[in-house]
């Protein structure tokens, strides 16, 4: 099935502002978490620029993305410890598969939230994917209003994040990309799946 992203794919790597803003997640996500002999899920991986910054460094990689064309153009890095999927996350694609039920201890989502139609159903199933004390780590554009076409708001995401139960251990707006439409701050969110005593 043709996905609205697969046009993108073939320019994406080539484009500059996707590497700056990999490596400005890759140094957030970094300062909050040891990425080090961890399984990890990207979430919304695209082409895989912040796969490719964690691979050398993680133990495994589930990478998932519902655009054919960019997860082609990812499994053409050939990054060993990277496993891909190329489909729309829900309940049928967990049972599908075993990878999926690994129980990661991380859990990134770089620029996709936002894109997502159901974010907070969306949430949810990657919640179930954590082990206990496993961390989820979102950046989307930072949106001033619930209605905006790109993006989300604090409000929204703390909402959802106190919805399934995370504990919220980071609400930021860590940088700002600059593109020629002018400033877009990024919002971070690090939600901990945390054991319930």
């Amino acid at each position: 099935m043709k996905n609205e992203w697969d046009e993108y794919a073939q320019n994406w790597d080539i484009d500059p502002s996707v590497s700056l803003y990999a490596n400005k997640v890759f140094t957030q996500l970094n300062r909050i978490v040891d990425i080090k002999e961890k399984t990890i899920l990207d979430f919304g991986c695209g082409t895989g620029a912040l796969t490719q910054l964690m691979s050398p460094i993680a133990d495994n990689i589930t990478a998932i993305d519902p655009s054919s064309e960019m997860i082609k153009k990812l499994a053409q890095k050939k990054l060993k410890n990277v496993a891909t999927i190329s489909d729309y996350l829900s309940e049928n694609l967990i049972l599908q598969y075993p990878a999926l039920n690994n129980q990661f201890d991380i859990i990134v989502a770089s620029s996709v939230c936002g894109f997502v139609p159901e974010y907070e159903v969306t949430l949810g199933l990657l919640k179930s994917l954590l082990k206990n004390d496993g961390l989820f780590v979102q950046w989307d554009w930072l949106s001033e209003e619930d209605n905006a076409t790109t993006g989300l708001t604090e409000l929204r995401v703390k909402n959802a994040f106190e919805a399934i139960d995370f504990n919220i251990k980071e609400l930021s707006s860590p940088f700002i990309m600059q593109s020629e439409k002018g400033s877009m701050p990024v919002l971070m969110a690090v939600g901990e799946n945390a054991v319930k005593n």
